[in-house]
């Protein structure tokens, strides 16, 4: 689940245009920790979560729906 999350922050992220420097950016962070955050190589915490979510205007429920989604396919 784990891995989904990750895929789906990054994916979340380029559907809203932005890019890894500027989300860094705008929450104080170095770039390559959101890589790892993406790529599900350092542990992101929920409060983190939370506020990428509300950053990127993504209500948690469609978020987890599509990590869901990704998760099924993947059994498939």
């Amino acid at each position: 689940m784990l891995d989904a999350i990750g895929k789906e922050l990054k994916v979340t992220r380029l559907k809203k245009d932005l890019s890894i420097e500027k989300v860094a950016k705008d929450f104080n962070l170095n770039k390559e920790t959101l890589r790892r955050y993406e790529k599900n190589s350092s542990g992101l915490s929920v409060e983190r979560l939370e506020e990428l979510l509300a950053y990127y205007r993504v209500d948690r429920f469609i978020f987890f729906q599509n990590v869901c989604e990704y998760m099924h396919d993947l059994k498939e």
